[in-house]
């Protein structure tokens, strides 16, 4: 009699690369006409973008732009700004196929230099860190039941969760913001700090639908020579195709600001009082469908000498797709002879996350503390302090995730003496999920040429278990059917010594 086998697909997300590469960014720049001759350089900034990224032929070609803004001192004892943008390409090889992979690339600055070589020219020198990410999931055929030749099969509830792929769509945003009341008109901004937020993403019908908004921090000069901050949510929504999205899916969505421009605009008196927005943001989207699937990790034969094959998979299962905020609060030394704080953000850089024990996961990155004051003297200095971050994250045990953290935000408040308090409001998000290791039986011969001979004689037996004896490990000792066993001893399995009845 032929042995007939059923088979179950079983999903294997596989990463084909992850690594971080150095990109270098170079600008000689001149300064526009508009703006005033360099006394002194106060801070130089870049922002880096992932504007496209393909992956094809064994390779993954990344494009991007970095938008680099320095603030200076000028003529007039000011603050005075100069932007550029600097365009990069990174190609980077590729093991195995790559068309239907999902590719994740993000972009921070690893550092900058900028010195000026006289009063209208710059030397800038700096380099970007990409951290680049392929994912492809490779389908396996698992067997998960058979019948024929007196086969047994110990078969397993598998739960894991199918990776869909990763999409990506622009969104403009167009918005005139208006200034709060009492607030003096506007003569330049100075600089801003704009961070994308994803408020809900949810799966219907072979897309994404995602609601956001965009977090504006604004420092900008008044007409009347004082220096005031401004905070602006800007909601955006958007839908990402993705095929093979449904209600049943995970989403995880990224947002990413790819170009931003804020201009002074009049109000009705003439008074520039309005401030014009005009933004692309990148949403980003993967998709993570679970599953079930049955598989074998073991076979007999009751009446015939059986061989078969087993390999081993690592099956990914993805829970949930967390988000958390929490807060960073450090009292900082103030430099001498500082009168006034103009503005104070923070950057966060590399984040790494491991497994920290009792289910949760140990995050630790960089936090870049950085303030604009003036001092007792009326010049403006610009003061950088690096801090280390580490935070305790709950997923749960036997969990990991793949964590993105950003900062939301910034607030400080004199303690009194030469110290500050600063809190910074940081934000972590990425999938939790679990790696489980599963033993699959992937071939099975039966020799029904020569049938068992010297078993048990047939009859019912009586047989002490050692704690934690399976059936399974019983009924393959005594060559008999479990399902027999199970019949005959119900509510057995596992728990201490026990006496059970053994047909054969």
């Amino acid at each position: 009699m032929e042995i007939k086998l059923t088979r179950q697909p079983l999903f294997i997300n596989e990463t084909l690369l992850d690594t971080t590469v150095e990109q270098p960014i170079e600008c000689d720049a001149l300064l526009p006409d508009y703006c005033p001759d360099i006394v002194r350089i106060l801070k130089c900034t870049v922002v880096p973008a992932v504007t496209s990224r393909r992956a094809a032929a064994g390779r993954l070609e990344v494009e991007g732009m970095a938008d680099i803004t320095v603030l200076y001192v000028s003529g007039g004892d000011g603050i005075a700004k100069a932007q550029y943008k600097v365009p990069f390409a990174r190609t980077i090889d590729l093991r195995g196929s790559a068309e239907d992979a999902g590719v994740t690339v993000t972009a921070r600055a690893d550092y900058v230099n900028c010195r000026a070589v006289n009063q209208r020219r710059l030397d800038i020198r700096g380099a970007v860190v990409l951290a680049v990410r392929v994912c492809a999931t490779r389908e396996e055929q698992a067997v998960s039941a058979g019948e024929g030749g007196g086969l047994q099969l110990r078969g397993e509830e598998c739960r894991g969760t199918r990776a869909m792929g990763r999409a990506v769509r622009e969104e403009h945003i167009g918005e005139t913001l208006e200034l709060a009341y009492g607030k003096p008109p506007i003569q330049s901004i100075v600089r801003w700090g704009a961070v994308p937020r994803i408020v809900e993403c949810r799966a219907e019908g072979g897309r994404a639908l995602v609601k956001g908004e965009l977090g504006l921090h604004i420092l900008y000069c008044s007409t009347g020579g004082t220096y005031e901050v401004m905070e602006y949510a800007v909601p955006f929504s958007t839908a990402v195709e993705l095929e093979g999205l449904d209600e049943n899916c995970l989403c995880d969505a990224v947002a990413e600001v790819t170009s931003l421009t804020l201009e002074p605009a009049a109000d009705g008196a003439g008074e520039n009082r309005n401030i014009t927005l005009d933004a692309d943001v990148q949403v980003s989207v993967s998709g993570f469908m679970p599953y079930e699937s049955r598989v074998c990790s073991d076979c007999y034969s009751t009446q015939y000498p059986c061989a078969f094959h087993t390999k081993n998979a690592s099956v990914q299962r993805v829970d949930r797709v967390a988000k958390e905020s929490f807060s960073h609060k450090e009292n900082l030394p103030m430099p001498e002879n500082v009168e006034s704080v103009l503005d104070l953000w923070c950057d966060v850089g590399g984040t790494d996350a491991r497994p920290d024990g009792d289910g949760s996961v140990l995050v630790e990155g960089r936090l870049t503390v950085i303030m604009l004051a003036r001092m007792t003297d009326g010049e403006i200095y610009c003061f950088d302090k690096l801090l280390d971050l580490q935070h305790d994250a709950a997923v749960g045990e036997g969990m990991t995730m793949d964590a993105r953290l950003s900062a939301a935000g910034c607030a400080f408040a004199f303690t009194g003496g030469d110290t500050m308090e600063v809190r910074c409001d940081l934000l972590l998000e990425g999938p939790v999920y679990a790696m489980d290791r599963v033993t699959l039986v992937d071939e099975i011969t039966v020799d029904e040429k020569n049938p068992k001979t010297g078993g048990a004689t047939p009859g019912l037996y009586i047989y002490m278990a050692d704690p934690g004896e399976t059936l399974w490990e019983i009924a393959k000792r005594y060559n008999t059917c479990i399902d027999k066993i199970a019949e005959e001893n119900p509510e057995q399995e596992g728990g201490g010594r026990r006496i059970l009845l053994i047909p054969v």
